[in-house]
């Protein structure tokens, strides 16, 4: 079983990429990545033979008959032996880099082996203690901005066309606040929840507050209309929080017939009136 060059895991059978580290099965190593430390697989001749070329990585030697430009290791070959000078022992690759560029680079002195210069001046002033900085005069917090949510939404009346059978809703000081046109044969009447898909063709969510719509269900009843006798019913729906008409509490599923002048209380708060435009 082959074996990763760079970390020496082994490869399994078909595969050519190292789980280890990611590298190819098939990729050499170049010594200029620092990761060859083992010794040449032969020494470096004194002189190269007419033609021929050496590997600076692994110092191999390639004759004449051999075209490529790089060796089997992936070293560029080159046709000049390296002067004494510019030759790097292998021991030094797996030295630690400290011993390394220990006998390269000269260390720096310690501060310890610095005289330290005389100090000559005024030491720098003290920035001020907390309690030498007045304080800024305390100014009292605005009080928090009133939750949306608890505000409702004031929008125009607007009153549909003449003899169009109309919802009309009441607010608590008993005026009419919007007219809503029943053009369909059902429509329902609730509050929106968007997160459990409830969009209710009569939403009163926007009209009240959320302590008073919350007393109301958000499937609450469905008026429906009966195109031929173009006569319309109330039907409170299953698990509504109470429907009256008039003075009359409803059962849930129960069809009760509408009259011009009807009111309808949901919840025992929200106030409705069947009217014909």
């Amino acid at each position: 079983m082959p074996a990763c060059s760079i970390c020496g895991e082994a490869i399994p059978a078909g595969s050519r990429t190292c789980a280890m580290c990611g590298s190819s099965a098939d990729e050499p190593t170049s010594p200029a990545s620092g990761l060859f430390l083992e010794k040449p697989a032969r020494p470096l001749p004194a002189k190269l033979p007419p033609g021929c070329r050496y590997c600076p990585g692994c110092y191999e030697i390639y004759g004449p008959a051999f075209t490529d430009s790089y060796c089997k290791c992936g070293t560029e070959l080159l046709s000049e032996l390296p002067t004494k000078s510019e030759t790097i022992p292998m021991a030094a690759l797996a030295a630690p880099p400290t011993a390394a560029l220990a006998d390269v680079v000269p260390l720096a002195p310690l501060l310890d082996e610095e005289p330290m210069a005389p100090f000559d001046g005024d030491l720098p002033p003290m920035a001020p203690l907390l309690d030498d900085v007045p304080m800024a005069p305390f100014a009292e917090a605005a009080p928090p901005p009133e939750d949306p949510a608890d505000t409702p939404v004031k929008i125009r009346l607007v009153k549909p066309p003449t003899g169009t059978p109309s919802i009309v809703l009441y607010g608590p000081d008993k005026q009419p606040l919007q007219y809503f046109a029943l053009n369909k044969d059902a429509t329902l009447i609730g509050r929106l929840d968007a997160v459990a898909g409830v969009f209710p063709d009569i939403d009163l969510d926007q009209w009240f507050d959320r302590a008073t719509i919350r007393k109301i269900s958000r499937q609450h009843a469905l008026i429906l209309r009966t195109r031929a006798s173009k006569t319309f019913v109330l039907r409170p729906l299953i698990g509504n929080t109470g429907t009256q008409l008039e003075t009359e509490m409803l059962e849930a599923q129960q069809d009760y017939p509408l009259q011009p002048g009807h009111r309808i209380i949901l919840g025992g708060t929200i106030r409705l009136k069947f009217e014909i435009a």
